[in-house]
């Protein structure tokens, strides 16, 4: 927790508190000693159904106060519940703090018998730890998930208990907590969002569409009965002021009407569907996937919030590569969004974090060696005029130096070449391309292939991330240049100069994998392309 910690003067606190009735202070901090002193042996408690695994700061905590009660009748011991119920608000469960056994002990702590009190104790301490844990760095270790992962966990250069410490003696236990929240918008609105999807589960959910038939405006059939009830029981705003009231001919609820048609078109763009309002398969599998599968999207999403939204600084660049969008965050929230195309499940774009340095105007475009073996080279072998009339050059692999075309076996498997297109537009990036250097050789860029963005699915790139509006993506960068202007922009695209522009501040983007989020105050879903949430959710439910 390197924000908490770093501004903190940390020092170890000693004090006595006075406990009501007549209970001793001594025997209570005895028994807290005893029990605090067996994680340094190992033991992992005294229950067999519930895991201490604070073994380290749990004595380390208690040593730095004397033994004396963190949470028996304080103020503290208060917050610590309720901010343990905003966990739960977050999307954690329950037994990720042993809650129902906290109670419990909280319960027996009443009887003012020392032990009990101790046993209460620690184990509200052991919640506290999991719950600072897992809101500051989440629950879930993505790398031991995804070898690619490149996101660095915070790294703690203060000491955790003393901290800890400070807070319980002083300022208390929420304001901790306030500390190590996530502040950022989006995470705010999933947590509302979960909140509104656990309700519909806990309730019973919504009916499931029976799927036998193709529905089609106009129609009557049983189903379209059923299709009316789903979409009012998940209440979506638009989805439900579009359903009208059912007049009594024409089938009544099992009449396909104009109303249902607008809430089912809305339904399928919140799913990434053809918004036709035609309910085939894909619409079907939306349809019936159950309230508690979107409480688990739900989850995840915030679950891969909390690994990575901090530090962000007053702006920054999210791309969503499940659901295909790029996002402009700046420092009042507001929101500058466009349609992208992502990677294919063939060629995923990587989940990471950079720093987007400069631009790039008439870019050249270097193809990538795989792209090149399984993509360019069976079009040459077909077709001789491919690069020609694509505006291609050949320069050799070893040394860049340019290769007459009519000069290269291109029968080989590896004919020793690499294919530069020159800027135009042809030209694969379009008219620019925004740059942040890393390993993966991933970046955003324009396209010469807009109509890809009509698309619903548009996971179907190559790694990197197509923008539909990237110039007003270059203007939002360069907002705070002021030598930079639209005239500007367009002269150098003129031009046909390949031109690099550097931003005055480097941006942070992200590039994550959200298959639920909040945009325009809808709750928005994707089918997973990447197949990633599974793991994600089998390790949050541990």
């Amino acid at each position: 927790m390197p924000q908490v910690f770093s501004v903190m003067r940390i020092s170890a606190l000693l004090f006595s508190l006075c406990l009501s009735g007549s209970l001793v202070a001594g025997p209570v901090e005895d028994e807290i000693e005893k029990l605090s002193a067996s994680f340094r042996g190992g033991d992992g408690g005294h229950s067999a159904d519930a895991r201490l695994d604070s073994a380290v700061l749990i004595p380390a905590f208690y040593a730095g106060r004397g033994h004396a009660p963190a949470w028996y009748g304080t103020t503290s011991g208060d917050q610590l519940f309720a901010e343990l119920n905003r966990g739960l608000a977050q999307g954690f469960r329950p037994v990720d703090f042993n809650l129902a056994w906290l109670y419990e002990l909280s319960d027996a702590a009443r009887s003012g018998r020392p032990e009990d009190i101790a046993a209460f104790e620690l184990v509200a301490t052991d919640a506290a730890i999991k719950l600072i844990h897992h809101v500051f760095f989440g629950k879930v270790d993505p790398a031991a998930i995804d070898s690619d992962w490149n996101f660095s966990r915070p790294v703690i250069r203060q000491e955790p208990a003393a901290v800890l410490n400070e807070f319980i003696n002083g300022a208390g236990f929420s304001a901790l907590m306030a500390r190590v929240d996530v502040d950022a918008l989006q995470y705010r609105q999933l947590i509302d969002a979960l909140e509104q999807y656990r309700d519909i589960a806990n309730s019973g959910g919504w009916p499931s569409v029976p799927d036998q038939t193709v529905l089609k405006p106009g129609m009557t059939d049983p189903a379209v009965a059923v299709l009316r009830a789903r979409l009012l029981r998940e209440g979506a705003v638009r989805e439900a002021a579009a359903i009208t009231s059912v007049s009594a001919g024409a089938g009544g609820a099992a009449f396909y009407d104009a109303g249902l048609v607008e809430a089912v078109k809305a339904f399928q763009g919140r799913h990434g569907l053809d918004a036709d309002g035609v309910v085939g398969p894909r619409s079907f599998l939306s349809l019936n996937r159950t309230a508690a599968d979107r409480v688990n999207q739900l989850r995840l999403s915030l679950e891969r919030a909390r690994w990575l939204m901090r530090d962000l600084g007053d702006e920054f660049v999210l791309v969503n590569i499940a659901g295909a969008r790029t996002y402009y965050v700046t420092s009042d929230d507001t929101i500058w969004s466009t349609r992208s195309v992502t990677g294919s499940a063939y060629r995923k774009t990587p989940v990471f974090r950079d720093e987007i340095r400069y631009m790039e105007f008439n870019p050249t475009w270097t193809v990538p060696a795989s792209i090149f073996r399984n993509d360019k080279l069976p079009r040459i072998r077909k077709d001789p005029g491919y690069l020609a009339r694509n505006n291609y050059t050949v320069v050799r692999s070893d040394d860049r130096s340019p290769v007459d075309a009519a000069a290269v076996n291109w029968a080989e498997d590896n004919p020793g070449v690499t294919l530069v297109q020159q800027p135009g537009p042809q030209n694969a990036l379009g008219l620019v391309k925004f740059m942040f250097p890393n390993e993966h050789a991933v970046y955003l860029h324009d396209t010469n292939e807009r109509g890809l963005f009509d698309r619903n699915e548009r996971n179907m790139s190559s790694g990197c991330v197509r923008l539909e509006y990237p110039f007003e993506f270059a203007s939002l960068l360069m907002e705070s240049d002021p030598d930079w202007s639209l005239a500007r922009m367009n002269a150098i695209l003129e031009s046909g100069k390949t031109t690099r522009i550097d931003l005055r501040e480097p941006v942070p983007v992200l590039l994550t994998y959200w298959t639920a989020w909040v945009e325009d105050g809808s709750v928005h879903f994707r089918e997973d392309p990447y197949d990633r949430d599974a793991a994600v959710l089998d390790a949050l439910n541990r």
